[in-house]
């Protein structure tokens, strides 16, 4: 998972080295806080998996037919509001 988003790599290289104690024993250091940081995501990741589960069940294609019918208005209104915006 983490080798696999260079964006990750990068950001425990900048964040990790803040918590690590110098004196300390370096390698059960980086352990934990790997262990740390894979058991966040693991937590988060499976809480979206499991909403967007039981979200999926409440969209019906009538309602799925009315949210892209309401975001097609709001997008042309906002293109409206932003051609009307550009010639004062």
């Amino acid at each position: 998972m983490l080798m696999s988003n260079p964006k990750a790599l990068i950001l425990f290289g900048a964040f990790f080295p803040q918590f690590i104690d110098p004196g300390g024993d370096y390698m059960r250091q980086v352990i934990l806080l790997g262990v740390t940081a894979m058991a966040t995501a693991f937590v988060f990741d499976s809480s979206y998996a499991i909403l967007t589960g039981k979200a999926g069940t409440l969209l019906s294609r009538r309602r799925v037919r009315f949210l892209s019918q309401a975001s097609g208005i709001f997008l042309i209104g906002g293109g409206a509001w932003l051609a009307l915006a550009r010639s004062r």
